[in-house]
């Protein structure tokens, strides 16, 4: 079981540093970031992030410092907590505006997995002020 979570959690963390890596390269060699055809809904609310100059470079840097972050046992569940929020908004964007559902549900439930097997490490997070201790 360890073995596969080690695989699982380093894919995962790999997949998210490809990502962030691939998308500072393509700004710093000025080309346009290459993505999939889109339907209109979807297109006008990436076209305004783009736009904006602000959305992309966060998410590309939360990819990789996510991503890293995974990479390393112990710091697995710091990088699971900074994707967190990342992997819900790609599940919402593909299941309410490209109908893709599958390719959110696919993050979402890796992620999903890779908390519950690091489970442990957000225990403090629930039972805070339970056990009276400072």
């Amino acid at each position: 079981m360890q073995i596969a979570t080690l695989i699982l959690r380093l894919l995962y963390g790999l997949f998210y540093v490809y990502i962030g890596v691939s998308w500072f390269i393509y700004k710093l060699i000025d080309k346009p970031w290459v993505t999939p055809p889109e339907p209109p809904l979807a297109k006008a609310i990436t076209s305004a992030f783009t736009a904006s100059g602000v959305v992309d470079p966060l998410i590309a840097a939360t990819c990789l410092v996510g991503g890293l972050l995974l990479l390393v046992r112990r710091t697995a569940p710091l990088g699971i907590a900074i994707l967190a929020p990342l992997v819900s908004g790609i599940l919402l964007f593909h299941v309410f505006l490209t109908g893709n559902w599958v390719w959110g549900t696919i993050h979402f439930g890796l992620l999903a997995v890779l908390t519950w097997l690091h489970r442990s490490a957000f225990r403090p997070l629930w039972s805070y002020g339970a056990t009276g201790g400072a």
